[in-house]
């Protein structure tokens, strides 16, 4: 008797301390909402906001509709469009804990499937990106209840259950594109369904055309939006053939090796940062957790049964896509893997090690999470981005002058900097155009400098430092550090 009590009582210190870390990051994400928009891509989603223009990049191309309209019901609870955004990643991001929960108690103990579900809440780095006014955090949530919804409609008879990973996936897609490649749960359901003898190939097909007639829900109206098919097809090759060849940061478009885009991909991207989020303490832990999960175990069984684990699929699918279609500067375009692998990974460490030991130890990591990530919200919102500093700081310049910029010109055209600031694209048209500005200063942003030794001109001996402007890298990777300089004729 006293020996059940005494596991009772653990299983209560256990669940409660998790849930009170879930609860304690759901309020400081609440009042810590995030009142900057510090990229272009956070401005074309604002923007869209007042005017859903995917011409004027309001937002860009495919538009995520979904992801706005849901900005757009909670715009009233908000002060400012992009902090509506914010606050509607922070709830749907929230509700994903249910569909984590159930997955997860698919395989293990009811107390450790929520301490699964606590432990990917918690995580640091997704909830930064959550707390930014960018689809991301909303389509981490959808995924999960996609991924839910799949593992439901496999283990219930093929009827209505299987009408709703069809439509979660053209949610998910309608919220952030770059998931496409979880369609291959899709192709798993139908196929499991398919041996099973469920259904033939004729259910095969209208599923298929059921899942299709969803992705037109959306994509419909982004072609009515735009005035015609052709019209929204241009707009599709456009920004398709920008971003695999020009600017997307693809492996097309990447001077990266092969091995050198792997390493980055996985050891600084996905662990570092997704997972770890740039702290030895969760790195640590985390390593703990990993070398307990190959030591043997009594417990055979464990391999066998999570061998056929959909989440393996659908991370291998995403993996191949993110290393070869997505950004390798910009960490968050893994975030769906960081949080799949400590899916995958915690339940197989609770299958292996079911003891209270190992309850404890991940509830150390969901505290350690906990009081990580209320710190990096905290700042997120109050410590002015880098391209903030640096708009302030002209602001305040008695000169007249004019400022060449890469990417910022979208941040300060936002924040509606009185000064001429424009984006310019090589060194040749540069020197050209600031010909026509004579008697005022000429500015230059570290950015454009590098764009211009990446052209192959280095015009170091005639740039004068005047000001370092920075913020958190692991809010802004890429302009974390803003160098101003003056131009000398």
């Amino acid at each position: 008797m006293e020996m059940m009590n005494f596991k009772k009582m653990n299983r209560l210190i256990i669940l409660g301390l998790s849930s009170l870390a879930v609860l304690y990051i759901f309020t400081i994400q609440l009042i810590s909402l995030n009142p900057f928009v510090a990229s272009w891509d956070q401005v074309d989603y604002t923007l869209a906001m007042d005017r859903y223009d995917l011409r004027a990049m309001q937002p860009h191309f495919p538009g995520y509709p979904y992801f706005i309209f849901g900005g757009m019901l909670v715009n009233f609870l908000a002060d400012t469009p992009n902090q509506a955004l914010v606050l509607f990643n922070v709830l749907v991001y929230g509700s994903s804990i249910l569909p984590v929960y159930l997955l997860a108690k698919r395989y293990v103990t009811s107390v450790s499937a929520f301490l699964v579900a606590a432990a990917i809440y918690t995580a640091s780095y997704p909830l930064i990106i959550v707390n930014q006014p960018m689809s991301e955090g909303a389509a981490l949530a959808a995924f999960w209840w996609y991924f839910w919804s799949i593992k439901a409609a496999e283990s219930r008879p093929a009827d209505k259950w299987m009408l709703l990973p069809l439509f979660l996936f053209s949610v998910l897609l309608g919220i952030r594109l770059s998931y496409i490649p979880m369609a291959i749960g899709l192709v798993y359901l139908l196929y499991r369904k398919w041996a099973k003898r469920e259904i033939g190939l004729g259910g095969v097909v209208k599923y298929v055309v059921i899942a299709g007639l969803f992705q037109l829900i959306w994509v419909g109206g982004l072609v009515i939006s735009e005035g015609g098919l052709v019209n929204f097809l241009e707009l599709a090759f456009g920004f398709t053939r920008g971003h695999f060849q020009e600017w997307g940061g693809t492996s097309v478009s990447n001077e990266l090796s092969i091995w050198a885009r792997m390493k980055a991909f996985f050891f600084t991207n996905i662990l570092w940062w997704g997972i770890f989020s740039r702290t030895t303490v969760l790195m640590v832990l985390c390593i703990v957790i990993g070398i307990l999960i190959f030591l043997p175990a009594s417990k055979s069984k464990v391999y066998k049964e999570c061998s056929y684990h959909l989440g393996v699929l659908l991370l291998f699918a995403y993996a191949v896509w993110a290393l070869f279609a997505q950004n390798i500067e910009k960490p968050r375009h893994i975030l769906p893997l960081a949080l799949l692998l400590l899916f995958v990974g915690l339940t197989v460490f609770f299958k292996k090690r079911a003891g209270v030991y190992a309850s404890l130890l991940v509830v150390t990591i969901i505290i350690a999470q906990a009081m990580i990530s209320a710190s990096y919200i905290k700042k997120q919102a109050a410590i002015e981005p880098a391209v903030y500093q640096l708009a302030h700081y002209l602001e305040e310049q008695p000169e007249e002058f004019v400022l060449y910029t890469w990417e910022e010109t979208r941040v300060l055209q936002f924040i509606k900097m009185p000064y001429p600031h424009k984006r310019i694209y090589t060194y040749k048209i540069f020197l050209h155009d600031q010909r026509l500005y004579k008697g005022k200063t000429i500015y230059l942003t570290n950015s454009v400098v590098d764009g211009f030794r990446s052209q192959g001109f280095d015009p170091g001996g005639r740039l004068e430092k005047v000001e370092t402007f920075t913020s958190a890298e692991i809010f802004d990777p890429v302009y974390h550090k803003i160098i101003l300089y003056k131009w000398t004729p």
